[in-house]
């Protein structure tokens, strides 16, 4: 089973939403806007670690800019290396 399918399993028994969008431009850095973010857990210049629904999303790259924290919603960009999800 792959990531996604876990995810989709995840979600569907847990009874919650989330998703990550992740975009890149060719010769720039990356971006990510995740969705029903509860809490930004750690920070600094190349790791972060989100908790989402009942798991953490952990992000490594360099250097990582939370540029917008809004209701439910963040914004991440840098170059991202790794994602990684874990439940709580």
């Amino acid at each position: 089973m792959g990531l996604r399918e876990k995810l989709i399993e995840y979600e569907e028994a847990a009874g919650k939403r989330f998703s990550v969008t992740m975009t890149a431009e060719s010769g720039e850095g990356t971006e990510l806007i995740i969705e029903n973010c509860r809490c930004v857990k750690s920070c600094d210049d190349n790791f972060i670690v989100l908790s989402v629904s009942g798991m953490d999303i952990r992000i490594s790259g360099t250097p990582l800019v939370i540029e917008n924290f809004g209701i439910g919603s963040l914004k991440i960009t840098g170059k991202v290396h790794s994602l990684t999800f874990e439940e709580n």
